[in-house]
């Protein structure tokens, strides 16, 4: 425990590092690129508009509420599948800097955490043109988004956390957690309303759903300029602290072998 604790606050200290890592893989995966990360504004565009003009016909959803809605979600879904799947690398694709550097591993899992909210913010940009042509950019929406923001942060730090230590011991689980969020992806209210859900009866599928809640603390004040229910901020609440227990007792168990293990 105690050198857990020590590597994290020496991690922290060395902020320079992992901002710099963090950067630089954003960079890298855009080098040479005409349009840079404006690439991902316009795969989110495309994307949404194809799906958008499908599912307004199929659920009966206008343009006004729909596209919004599935710009707002898809972004913050792909953030969390990231943190469950690609964050899984961390430890192993930064192999070569741990055996040779005396950093703290904690930097790689900053440097991956840095990498993802860039992303993040980046495609989240596509909203605010569709907000502002359809008249619904809320500027307090924005700014009661930002605890969302940060409890969104804490748990995308705790999934990298669990997912960056447990790969290093089952290289499997990061393709398994992509079929899984797969599966996911169609039970949580990412391209549908939960109001379908509740017409339905099917409430359950949302209210013990915790992706449900780390979508809506953001995505809520974004789209309606409002603050979200308090169970929102509850069950967001409740999902963080057992996700940090979880990725207390993993990087315990888990932190000294990591050497080894790569």
């Amino acid at each position: 425990m105690p050198d857990l604790f020590n590597d994290t606050i020496r991690a922290m200290r060395a902020w320079r590092v992992w901002m710099f890592l963090g950067v630089q893989d954003v960079k890298t995966r855009f080098r040479r690129s005409a349009l840079g990360p404006i690439w991902i504004v316009l795969n989110m565009a495309f994307f949404v508009v194809g799906a958008g003009l499908l599912y307004g016909v199929m659920i009966k959803q206008p343009m006004k509420i729909l596209l919004p809605y599935l710009v707002c979600g898809f972004t913050i879904w792909g953030s969390i599948m990231a943190s469950l799947t690609e964050s899984g690398w961390a430890f192993v694709g930064a192999e070569g800097y741990i055996k040779q550097f005396c950093y703290p591993k904690q930097i790689y899992l900053m440097r991956n955490f840095i990498y993802n909210f860039v992303i993040l913010f980046v495609t989240l940009c596509a909203l605010i043109p569709v907000q502002l042509f359809f008249g619904t950019f809320y500027i307090t929406g924005w700014l009661l988004s930002i605890p969302g923001f940060l409890l969104l942060a804490i748990a995308i730090l705790g999934h990298i956390t669990i997912s960056a230590y447990l790969s290093v011991r089952f290289r499997d689980l990061p393709h398994a957690a992509g079929g899984i969020l797969q599966v996911a992806f169609f039970v949580t209210p990412v391209m549908f309303p939960i109001s379908m859900l509740k017409e339905r009866r099917f409430d359950w599928i949302y209210q013990f759903n915790p992706f449900y809640y780390l979508l809506e603390v953001v995505r809520y004040p974004l789209l309606q300029g409002k603050v979200p229910g308090l169970e929102v901020y509850m069950g967001t609440g409740i999902y963080i602290v057992f996700l940090w227990v979880m990725a207390y007792l993993i990087a315990r168990s888990l932190d000294s072998r990591v050497v080894l293990l790569l």
